[in-house]
């Protein structure tokens, strides 16, 4: 090792300049024996501050290195979001995103990387992982269904079309959901046949918005029956007609 007479403390202001210091403080051993890299990583474990280093490497012999080297990749990872050295003892993995494999973070960027990719179901309530947003709607895979594709295809279309119109466009994907689920995913008129596509109790041309107060599930006939008419203007069919106007009037 180098004789500590001879010894000069290199002046360090922050971890970028580890690469410099170990060049300068690697004693006997040369850059042949030690990658550089390697180097940094064994140095980062021992020490907690820069200004720590001089003192250690004073006391270090090449057994010492020989040491730490051979264990330094089962205590030492590079985080993959900060790219900085992190201990493994302070570094975790994230398996609920299951596409990182196993991939190393730091615990701040871990928790960063969780939030970014956990989203709450607008079906369900429940929280799940995804690598990329949802759309049109934020559902989670166990809610998938033919029935719930048909309920957002709908939803947001409708809702589209209400913006483009200058009209209220407020109704939630929980909210329709509730709706269908009220009337047993049949038409809200008849309650006979399946639904088939939203109608809203105040037409669109007569100024009704997409909005948890006006919206209900028809079939194609009941929708195409009532068409465009304002329900208080001749309903066809009394019995339907009243019964989705007391549903939707607990909403106003």
């Amino acid at each position: 090792m180098r004789n500590d007479d001879i010894w000069e403390e290199p002046a360090v202001e922050q971890e970028g300049d580890l690469s410099a210091v170990a060049m300068g403080l690697v004693g006997d051993l040369t850059m042949e024996d030690v990658h550089l890299d390697q180097l940094r990583q064994a140095i980062f474990e021992r020490v907690e501050h820069l200004d720590q280093i001089p003192a250690l490497l004073r006391k270090l012999g090449a057994t010492d290195w020989a040491l730490w080297l051979a264990d330094m990749r089962a205590h030492i990872g590079v985080c993959t979001q900060c790219h900085r050295y992190v201990r493994m003892a302070d570094a975790t993995t994230l398996p609920e995103l299951v596409w990182l494999g196993d991939r190393v973070f730091c615990h701040a960027c871990a928790q960063q990387v969780l939030a970014e990719h956990t989203f709450t179901c607008e079906a369900c309530g429940h929280d799940f992982h995804a690598r990329h947003p949802p759309s049109p709607f934020i559902v989670c895979p166990d809610c998938e269904s033919p029935g719930l594709t048909l309920a957002m295809t709908s939803l947001a279309a409708q809702l589209q079309r209400a913006r483009r119109l200058d009209l209220p466009a407020t109704l939630t994907l929980r909210e329709w959901l509730d709706t269908l689920e009220y009337f047993d995913w049949r038409c809200a008129y008849c309650r006979r046949e399946e639904f088939a596509c939203m109608d809203h109790f105040v037409p669109v041309t007569q100024g009704g918005g997409t909005t948890k107060d006006n919206c209900v599930p028809a079939c194609v006939s009941c929708n195409s029956t009532k068409g465009g008419r304002h329900p208080n203007i001749h309903p066809s069919r009394t019995e339907g007609y009243a019964r989705v106007a007391h549903y939707l009037a607990q909403f106003e």
